[in-house]
């Protein structure tokens, strides 16, 4: 969901924190603050405990604790938080405060994949009519409830009204382009992506949301043409090269993607050493592969911007048949939570339960991803197969 603008809110939160009062309360809430907005939550949690101990009047400090909660993958404790901070009084900051908390309980609530409650939430949200800058976010998580709980059109529906409200908000155009592409509508999903890309020509995500939705459809020349604009950019900085070097593996040009990406990797990029890994791992060098993916975590410390990057490791550690430190990964890349690289990471962890010969809890878990995820035909077919070797043992 819009990415780096959900790490975001605390950052919009600590504006409406300064009328906090002066003591060991807000000395703590202002560090818990420095450490969520770092990345640091684990840091953070302990921090907003202190303030919330000192002083337990500040709806704000439970609202950003929960956030940081939501950060953490720790829903239910997250909803606790927000409960908490409901105040039942009408004034500007309380509607103000409410609408934050209800956003936030929306995200618990999608993390749990309680689609139902977090649709709620999110209208609730919706109907405060102060704090309008929250709106797109809200929209975004209330799309992607639709669209996980099986209602496409539903999704589509509520993104149709958030760009009506804001014609100009990039994130929202790649969301509803890519929710158009899993449903097929291709050439309205590249109209999406094109506009994105008229408003913010450095609209990455844009750039290959359209060219998936090409090589879906069949257009292989406009895809090849989407990417080349991409890598025909001049003056481009670490960041852009890192990019650059993404669209050259697209279009299958190594030699080039790996000459950029070491450019990048020069300029500070630590992004650009996970698609180094990508190179090397296509290749079937694992070990070089999960070089590459450990430099990127140790350098992306603890803002980790490719949570796909637990997975990768995971699968090369499994080739190596070292499946401890598979596991290792896995849970660590589960332990931040629903992002783009969750249903991934469980479909991964029911494969690696297989590998190690534990069929009876890779049925348990394939049987909680299906829960989640129930349209996704491969996993039926292979949880079909895992209880086959279940009840043979």
């Amino acid at each position: 969901m819009r990415g780096k603008k959900i790490v975001f809110l605390l950052a919009l939160c600590s504006v409406m924190s300064c009328t906090a009062g002066c003591g060991k309360a807000d000395k703590a809430y202002k560090q818990a603050m420095k450490y969520a907005e770092s990345g640091k939550y684990d840091k953070a949690v302990d921090s907003f405990k202190t303030a919330i101990k000192e002083n337990g009047d500040k709806a704000e400090y439970f609202i950003d604790y929960g956030m940081t909660l939501n950060h953490l993958g720790e829903y239910k404790s997250a909803i606790k938080q927000f409960e908490k901070a409901y105040q039942n009084v009408d004034n500007k900051i309380s509607r103000q405060n409410n609408k934050r908390l209800h956003y936030g309980e929306a995200l618990a609530y999608y993390g749990l994949h309680q689609y139902d409650k977090a649709k709620e939430q999110c209208n609730m949200a919706l109907e405060v009519t102060e704090y309008k800058e929250l709106n797109g976010d809200v929209y975004a998580t209330l799309a992607m409830s639709q669209f996980s709980s099986g209602d496409s059109l539903g999704a589509l529906g509520v993104m149709d009204q958030m760009l009506k409200e804001n014609k100009k908000d990039v994130q929202g155009y790649v969301l509803r382009g890519q929710i158009k592409q899993s449903i097929g509508e291709y050439d309205s999903s590249a109209n999406d992506f094109l506009q994105a890309i008229d408003l913010d020509d450095k609209c990455y995500d844009a750039y290959f949301g359209c060219y998936e939705t090409y090589i879906q459809s069949g257009q292989t020349d406009a895809a090849t043409e989407t990417l080349n604009k991409l890598t025909s950019m001049h003056g481009a900085n670490a960041q852009d090269k890192m990019q650059i070097g993404r669209a050259y593996i697209c279009l299958e040009k190594t030699d080039e993607a790996k000459d950029i990406l070491l450019e990048s990797q020069k300029g500070n990029c630590a992004e650009a050493n996970f698609y180094l890994g990508k190179i090397e791992q296509s290749a079937g060098a694992f070990e070089q592969a999960k070089d590459y993916y450990e430099t990127y975590l140790e350098e992306c410390k603890s803002e980790v911007t490719i949570p796909q990057v637990y997975g990768e490791l995971a699968g090369c550690y499994m080739e190596i048949k070292d499946y401890e430190k598979a596991e290792k990964y896995l849970e660590q890349g589960l332990a931040m939570g629903v992002t783009a690289a969750y249903q991934e990471l469980l479909r991964n962890q029911v494969i690696l339960l297989e590998r190690m010969g534990n069929m009876k809890e890779a049925q348990k878990k394939a049987k909680e991803y299906m829960e989640a995820y129930p349209q996704d035909a491969d996993m039926a077919k292979e949880a079909e197969f895992i209880a086959t070797r279940v009840t043979k043992k």
